[in-house]
């Protein structure tokens, strides 16, 4: 891929995770910066990258661990492993961690935490098929009502390439968007599970 389309599918793809960040934010509770907050949990979305050898966006969504709820026999490694467990994303991350942050808050004071972290991966043919967009570009020359042309788009001459750039925004929001949907399940999945057992004790 030319280092124009790549440049093209990266700024495609911040676009999109910015404006599902900000739908999140008003959906969920807002937090500093990008961040999001469900339930006790923060939730941030990273910057995409563009992978040129597997023609692919990636980017890493992730979670802090509720280290205070933890019972003391319950360490991060176990709840990250559980996490990883209940996570039913309709595709499985390519790599899944658990990263500690330290941050300094206005006080100068310094704030460890725990995250899972989860990274995804895109390639070309899961965002867009290339028969779909021949079919619009047939429809738009049709003059057909169901589809029009999408808006013009800086550096890019062709309707094919508007109409990829459309598919990528839209399959990715959708995706992106799942995979996130099924990290918040997950934690509220663990999150029972451990209340549950320590009503029993």
């Amino acid at each position: 891929m030319s280092s124009l389309q790549a440049q093209l599918f990266i700024e495609t793809a911040s676009v999109t995770l910015n404006r599902l960040t900000k739908d999140l934010q008003k959906q969920f509770e807002p937090k500093k910066g990008d961040r999001f907050n469900v339930e006790g949990i923060t939730y941030e979305i990273g910057p995409p990258k563009f992978v040129d050898s597997d023609r692919a966006i990636r980017f890493e969504i992730s979670s802090k661990i509720p280290g205070e709820e933890l019972p003391a026999s319950y360490d991060h490694a176990k709840y990250f492993k559980q996490i990883e467990k209940r996570n039913d994303s309709a595709k499985k991350p390519v790599s899944a961690d658990m990263e500690n942050i330290v941050r300094e808050t206005r006080d100068q004071e310094r704030k460890e935490r725990d995250y899972v972290k989860l990274t995804y991966q895109y390639g070309e043919s899961e965002l867009y098929d290339d028969r779909d967009i021949l079919k619009d570009i047939e429809d738009i020359a049709k003059g057909s009502n169901d589809r029009e042309a999408p808006p013009k788009v800086p550096g890019v001459t062709t309707l094919a390439g508007r109409l990829i750039l459309e598919r990528v925004q839209s399959s990715l929001y959708e995706v992106a968007k799942g995979n996130i949907e099924s990290l918040i399940d997950a934690n509220a999945k663990v999150r029972a599970e451990l209340k549950k057992s320590a009503k029993k004790k």
